[in-house]
């Protein structure tokens, strides 16, 4: 394999321009190393990262700094609002909203002590859900986070359950349930009817629950195509702060720090803030790394005895044990005591505990190796739910006999016969191919594409056919589409050309009118967060590049909620995950 090169030598011609030519070499390297950190969504880095020496003192117009961390001064303006902001509202008394044992009644009524017994094993114990509603139901900010099947989703529906029965008054306009990209704010709608589903309800907490609808962060927000010394980019603010009294983001993993920093400014005084989302997940392609910075800070620090005194008695057992089982003790400066509540325990081990196990050794931070992974898989294998492909042949003839099976069913509506929107969204959580590179997912799309023009007496190189998964790439509000909303172009039958796309939760919208879009047969694996399918399929290049990491392979496969099909062809890129 060639030599691999420092991906911030590019930067440097950009560092030296900077720069000019009075400051000391080392200062330029790190300027072009926190550059090309930036350009993959990472905000801050290390003085270690960096190679500087103790004591060399940085352009503060330049390199900001926070500790040992070194980061552009913009970044370093955003994440000193959100740090003052979240420690201001961490330092005021907690909410009224009702007292100890209105809460205990409230938390036991509606999320139940409960465990999942399988194969002679406690598989599933929702005391980190109860202790969770219990802690953050009056906190002014609170973030939940956990892996995948961990009900993240059932604990947020119970907060806001528990928050109704605590305030009948409370209605769907004092609630605004957000998050980074139009399809994780479908997902959201769609998780929160099921998890009303699993609590014991009244019918106007039901009701409550059903009348929620999510929106994009953006539209939440307003977002203008003002620059910001004319207003924008969004109208909500610290002068038109949001209406709502409960602001609950789901996916936050995906938020990048300026939206953060927005958010946080158009949150009105006594207002509540909850942030759900797994930490290990991938960060923003923005600059990002909000979540896993207030997880780290959380876990960090000691909640005082009175405070769990008073989450053991809103539970009706101790606290603690629950508490400090649910995050990995860590050593952050300026911690945040109490912020953040873990979840582990997963209801998926029940159902797919392949997909669990693998992530488990795949998990950022973790010291699982490639041998310990390639095991878990051959394990698995044998009971028919993980399928390795150590040839890129067979793994391509999973994938087309899975999009087969997805061109089976289409060929069965068309444009004047649309599918219901259940059917059309079982069949979009079928099957999804994921890759690292656009590149990668362009050849996948090629071949998808073919396989569908097959019937046809000419392919249009250019246009849809009629079956094609279409994922749309920028956000157009007008159709109340956003960047990487799924659904499928259908014609009149198989081989003619689409003219209707279907996206859930909306009318066919004719082709002309559809915003930027490209097929979807596989997905980048960024692209994929916030979404869920029962088989997918993970594509690894065969160069590993500066790319690939734990985080991407561990959000690669917690995607799926059933089996999975690796191509293991790319033997470096694998070995480069697990040394990362």
């Amino acid at each position: 394999m060639s030599a691999q090169v420092d991906p911030s030598e590019a930067f440097k011609p950009l560092a030296a321009v900077i720069l000019g030519q009075k400051h000391n070499p080392s200062i330029g390297t790190a300027l072009a190393k926190v550059l090309e950190a930036a350009s993959r969504g990472i905000g801050q880095l290390t003085r270690g990262d960096l190679g500087l020496p103790p004591g060399l003192t940085l352009p503060g117009d330049i390199l900001a700094t926070d500790g040992d961390l070194v980061m552009l001064p913009r970044n370093a303006a955003s994440w000193r609002q959100v740090r003052a902001t979240v420690e201001s509202w961490h330092r005021e008394q907690r909410l009224a909203v009702g007292s100890d044992d209105a809460i205990r009644a409230a938390v036991q009524a509606i999320l139940p002590p409960a465990q999942v017994v399988a194969g002679g094993r406690v598989v599933f114990d929702n005391a980190q859900q109860r202790l969770a509603v219990a802690a953050l139901v009056d906190a002014r900010i609170g973030v939940l986070t956990g892996g995948p099947g961990t009900g993240k989703t059932t604990s947020a529906a119970a907060l806001l359950a528990v928050r109704k029965r605590l305030d009948p008054g409370l209605g769907s306009r004092d609630v605004l349930l957000a998050a980074p990209t139009g399809k994780a704010a479908c997902r959201l709608a769609e998780t929160l009817v099921r998890a009303a589903g699993q609590l014991t309800l009244k019918d106007s907490e039901k009701e409550f629950l059903w009348s929620l609808l999510p929106l994009t962060l953006h539209k939440a927000l307003e977002w203008t195509p003002l620059p910001p010394e004319r207003g924008g980019p969004f109208r909500r603010g610290a002068t038109l702060p949001l209406d709502a009294r409960i602001i609950l983001v789901d996916e936050a993993s995906m938020m990048d720090l300026s939206l953060m920093a927005h958010l946080v400014r158009a949150i009105r005084p006594q207002s509540t803030l909850w942030l759900l989302g797994d930490s290990d997940q991938l960060e923003s392609v923005e600059t990002g790394g909000v979540l896993a910075e207030l997880v780290a800070r959380g876990a960090s620090g000691t909640v005082p005895s009175e405070m769990m005194t008073c989450w053991s008695a809103r539970i009706g057992c101790p606290a603690l044990p629950i508490f400090t089982g649910s995050l990995h003790s860590r050593h952050e400066a300026n911690p945040l005591p109490g912020i953040a509540v873990g979840l582990i325990h997963s209801f998926r081990a029940k159902d797919a505990p392949w997909v669990l196990d693998m992530a488990a050794i795949a998990k950022p931070g973790g010291h699982g190796t490639f041998a310990d992974f390639s095991a878990c898989c051959a394990r698995w294998a044998a009971d028919g739910h993980v399928h390795r492909h150590p040839q890129r042949s067979t793994f391509r003839e999973a994938c087309i006999a899975q999009w087969k099976d997805w061109s089976t069913t289409v060929s069965r509506w068309s444009s004047s016969a649309c599918p219901s929107d259940s059917d059309l969204r079982d069949h979009l959580a079928a099957f999804q191919l994921l890759c690292v590179t656009n590149a990668q997912v362009e050849r996948a799309n090629r071949l998808g594409s073919a396989l569908l023009w097959s019937a046809a007496p000419q392919r249009h190189v250019l246009a849809l056919p009629h079956g094609c998964p279409v994922m749309i790439t920028v956000n157009n509000h007008a159709l109340d589409l956003s960047n990487g909303d799924v659904g499928v172009a259908l014609g009149q039958k198989p081989g003619h050309l689409a003219d209707v796309a279907i996206f859930p939760g909306h009318p066919p919208i004719p082709i002309v009118q559809l915003p930027e879009h490209q097929p979807a047969f596989a997905l980048t694996i960024h692209k994929s967060q916030g979404s869920e399918w029962r088989h997918i399929a993970i594509d690894l290049p065969d160069d590993p590049g500066e790319l690939i990491d734990r985080n991407l392979l561990y959000t690669a496969i917690t995607r799926s909620s059933g089996s999975i099909d690796l191509c293991t062809e790319a033997t470096a890129s694998w070995e480069a995950v697990f040394a990362s």
